[in-house]
């Protein structure tokens, strides 16, 4: 299906609305996919376990074909205010397990989770369904959203954790959850660097993260 460029500006008018920096239009086939990118969910990933992750969602091997039969991936860069310090960059998952003893790093990783969490259900995860349909409107039926990593709409009022339902019971909001990124193999990394596209890579030093996602069109 072609995506005419009045087709792409509303998308990129739409995006910036809801909270994006930019937006870029990639053929589907540019989409790098690996089996081997879950690996890092399953091991290391402090989010594996939300019902948007593996294994709640499609195999690597699964996705792969279903890629194929879409024909352009809208690429959203988010807008954010985290600010990753050096030690929180470099601890993240640590902490999580293991909170740092000292009284600072302890409220600096706590204000950083939180900022994550809250831009992602406030902002990214809502913007993202809202792309979904908005592309729906413009008649790509089969358009569908992808979150950056564990959903955050079981998120507590503080922002402090979230409670999915993982493995104990139904999604509690099965009809906005959407996929994970890494989830379904893909390898954003080497796909944004074959596109030339810069990604702030970890550790990181007193620097905003990238906050992608990515609407499949067709």
């Amino acid at each position: 299906m072609i995506i005419s460029d009045d087709n792409y500006r509303l998308l990129e008018k739409k995006s910036r609305e809801l909270g994006a920096n930019s937006v870029k239009l990639i053929p589907a086939r540019d989409i790098i996919v690996e089996n081997r990118t879950i690996l890092k969910c399953i091991f290391g990933c402090n989010g594996y376990g939300s019902q948007v992750c593996p294994p709640f969602i499609p195999e690597v091997e699964d996705f792969r074909e279903m890629l194929r039969e879409y024909e352009w991936v809208l690429l959203v860069d988010w807008k954010s205010e985290n600010l990753f310090s050096k030690e929180i960059s470099e601890n993240f998952i640590k902490y999580s397990i293991i909170p740092p003893e000292d009284k600072n790093t302890k409220q600096q990783y706590a204000d950083t989770l939180k900022t994550v969490i809250k831009e992602r259900k406030e902002r990214i995860q809502p913007g993202s369904i809202e792309l979904e349909k908005f592309a729906w409107g413009l008649g790509y039926n089969t358009a569908l959203a992808t979150f950056p990593g564990m959903c955050t709409w079981c998120a507590n009022n503080d922002y402090s954790e979230v409670n999915c339902a993982g493995s104990n019971g139904a999604c509690h909001h099965p009809t906005i959850r959407r996929p994970c990124i890494m989830g379904l193999g893909i390898r954003l990394d080497k796909t944004l660097e074959n596109l030339g596209i810069p990604l702030k890579k970890f550790p990181m030093d007193d620097t905003i993260p990238s906050q992608y996602t990515l609407i499949l069109l067709e």
